[in-house]
């Protein structure tokens, strides 16, 4: 075995310990739960693909990824996809797809389709520089017995965002599940206490996705009155001065 394949060979054991026979559920994605999926955070370019976990294999990539890094759908393989993570984050990859699996063990299937997991690494672009995406993904097809068998995943670059430091882990729950962010390796799995209401949280989602309030106030059938006071408990909570600062931060944080 060369030590090019290693950080594949190690990814791919982490896949297989995430698939379980059984039944397959698949998403029930209609127009608007497949639009939110693939703007998930649109605070960037981005591209998305289906990953087959059973066969380690990519099954589609969208056209955005000629935009986002320079290359081809049809060259974004997984021999590739590690050929081009920087070599500083290969371990951290492959050590957030282990957590992640081991995560996903501890809560009840039914759960599954309600997480996302996200987490930030650099990739090289075909010129050869590096730019920061950050990854989120969450499981389309999986089993009656908690297995993951199919997952959609968004890269997003987040360079202008975040230019430095460590990748970061975070679990987040959608409808109203609990959040586990800034993930530690080592550590057990603790909710993150929610800073933000789940109206807030509702909120803060359609802010980060560039909704004004007069459009946040329609989706939700609010006043605006309402969504202007929402603003400004979330702007006091998250310690932040203007929309700009919260998004960054609640990118930065994992908090969306």
């Amino acid at each position: 075995m060369s030590e090019t394949l290693l950080p594949i060979v190690q990814a791919q054991k982490a896949w297989q310990t995430a698939i379980k026979a059984g039944k397959e559920i698949n998403m029930k994605i209609d127009l608007e739960t497949y639009r939110k999926l693939l703007n998930i955070v649109s605070v960037g370019p981005f591209y998305y693909y289906i990953f087959d976990l059973e066969n380690a294999s990519i099954l589609f990539v969208s056209p955005g990824i000629t935009e986002v890094l320079g290359y081809s759908p049809e060259q974004f393989t997984p021999d590739f996809f590690f050929k081009i993570i920087h070599p500083d984050d290969v371990q951290s990859f492959i050590n957030f797809g282990k957590k992640s699996v081991e995560f996903f063990k501890t809560i009840v299937p039914e759960d599954i389709f309600k997480y996302k997991v996200r987490f930030d690494f650099r990739l090289r672009k075909s010129t050869g520089d590096y730019i920061r995406v950050l990854q989120q993904v969450v499981t389309l097809q999986t089993t009656e017995t908690g297995g993951i068998n199919k997952t959609l995943g968004i890269h997003t670059d987040i360079s202008h965002i975040k230019t430095e430091g460590y990748p970061v882990l975070s679990f987040v729950g959608m409808e109203g599940k609990p959040s586990y962010l800034n993930v530690e390796l080592s550590a057990a799995f603790s909710p993150t206490t929610e800073m933000l209401t789940p109206r807030e949280k509702e909120i803060l989602y359609y802010i980060v996705h560039g909704r004004h309030s007069n459009e946040i106030a329609d989706i939700l059938f609010l006043s605006k009155h309402t969504i202007l006071n929402h603003r400004r408990n979330i702007l006091a909570k998250t310690n932040t001065e203007t929309t700009a600062e919260l998004i960054v931060k609640s990118v930065k944080e994992g908090w969306v």
